[in-house]
C-alpha cells in the first residue's frame, strides 16, 4: 500500500495547531492575570476590612438605627484624633473595649447630634457613665456619687412635702473606711449592674472604719391634711418609705411622726464590684481625675446611713 504525503494539507494542519496553541496561551495568560488581579483585590479588601474592624467607627445612620445600643460608658474625645483616617470620614466616634467594658468614644463635635444629656456639661477627655434611672442621661464619673446623694436628699424632702409634713429632719452619717486587701478573684463570666469584670480582677471585701462624718438638714413646711403620693425613684423599693406613704394616704391621717433609718446600701448608686470594674476599665484604680476611686466611693456610700424623721 502506497502512502502519499500532501505537503499542502500538512502545512495547513501545522499552521492550525500553532494558531490554536497561541490562542490557548493568550486565554491562559488572560485568566492567570485575571486571577492574580482578583487575589490582589481580595487581599486589599481583606486588609481594609481588618483595619475597619480595628478602628470600629460609628457613623450617624448606624448610631440612629434601632439595632444600636449606646454603651454604659462614654468618653468625649477630640475629632482631630482620627481626622486623617480615611475610613473614619463622616463618623461621630468609635466603639472600643477596655477590660471587657464597651465604651463609646464620642467626638466633641457630635455631642449635640448624639442627643445625650451630659451632666455636667461635656468636656474633651472626660468620662461619663449612664444614669441609674435614665439611659439618655450620662454623669461624669467623678460626680456620680455626689449627685446621687443630693438626689436622695431632695427626694426625701419631696416625700415630706407631698405627704403634708410640718417638719422633717434628715441626718447623714457617713463612715470613711480604710480597705484591708483580702482579695478574691472575680470570674470573667460574672457581670455586675451590666458591667462585666475581667477574670483577673480582684475585689477587696473587708473594710475597717476609721472615722465618721455627719450632718443634719432641717426643713419646715406649712403642712397639709390632703397628702399626695410622691413620685419615687431612689426609694421606690424601700419598705419603710412605702409603708409611711400608705399610712399617711390611707384616709385617716393617723400617723403623726415617724423616724426611718435608711441604709446607704439599700439605695446604692451602684454595687462595689461594678464601681471596681469601672476603675479597671479606665485604668485608674487609685485615682480618677484627681478624685477618690469609684470603688472607695461605693464602699463609703454602702457604709452610710440616712435618718429620716418626719412630723405632721
Amino acid at each position: 500500500m502506497k502512502i502519499t504525503f500532501d505537503k499542502k494539507k500538512s502545512s495547513e494542519a501545522i499552521s492550525s495547531l500553532v494558531n490554536n496553541t497561541v490562542d490557548l496561551s493568550k486565554k491562559t495568560a488572560t485568566k492567570v492575570k485575571s486571577n492574580a488581579e482578583s487575589i490582589v483585590e481580595k487581599a486589599k479588601n481583606d486588609s481594609v476590612e481588618r483595619k475597619l474592624k480595628k478602628l470600629n467607627p460609628i457613623f450617624p445612620e448606624q448610631y440612629k438605627s434601632e439595632s444600636f445600643h449606646i454603651p454604659n460608658m462614654i468618653i468625649i474625645v477630640d475629632d482631630a484624633v482620627r481626622r486623617d483616617e480615611k475610613l473614619c470620614e463622616g463618623a461621630i466616634g468609635w466603639l472600643g473595649k477596655e477590660k471587657d467594658i464597651e465604651i463609646l468614644y464620642l467626638y466633641d463635635e457630635a455631642i449635640d447630634f448624639s442627643g445625650i444629656n451630659f451632666i455636667p456639661s461635656p468636656n474633651c477627655d472626660s468620662i461619663y457613665y449612664v444614669d441609674t434611672f435614665d439611659r439618655n442621661k450620662f454623669i461624669r464619673i467623678d460626680c456620680i456619687f455626689q449627685k446621687a446623694h443630693e438626689e436622695r436628699l431632695a427626694e426625701l424632702e419631696h416625700i415630706a412635702y407631698s405627704l403634708g409634713a410640718k417638719r422633717c429632719t434628715i441626718e447623714i452619717t457617713e463612715k470613711s473606711a480604710d480597705t484591708n486587701y483580702n482579695h478574691i478573684k472575680v470570674g470573667a463570666s460574672e457581670a455586675y449592674d451590666g458591667v462585666k469584670v475581667s477574670e483577673n480582677a480582684e475585689q477587696s471585701l473587708k473594710t475597717t472604719d476609721t472615722n465618721n462624718r455627719s450632718g443634719i438638714s432641717i426643713i419646715e413646711f406649712s403642712g397639709s391634711n390632703t397628702p399626695k403620693k410622691p413620685t419615687l425613684k431612689w426609694f421606690a423599693h424601700d419598705n419603710g418609705i412605702n409603708g409611711l406613704i400608705e399610712m399617711r394616704c390611707s384616709g385617716d391621717n393617723s400617723v403623726k411622726t415617724r423616724t426611718l433609718k435608711l441604709s446607704g446600701s439599700s439605695s446604692a448608686t451602684m454595687s462595689q464590684k461594678a464601681a471596681y470594674a469601672i476603675d479597671i476599665a479606665v485604668g485608674k484604680t487609685a485615682n480618677i481625675g484627681g478624685q477618690t476611686s469609684m470603688d472607695s466611693q461605693a464602699a463609703k456610700e454602702h457604709h452610710s446611713e440616712l435618718i429620716f424623721n418626719i412630723e405632721f
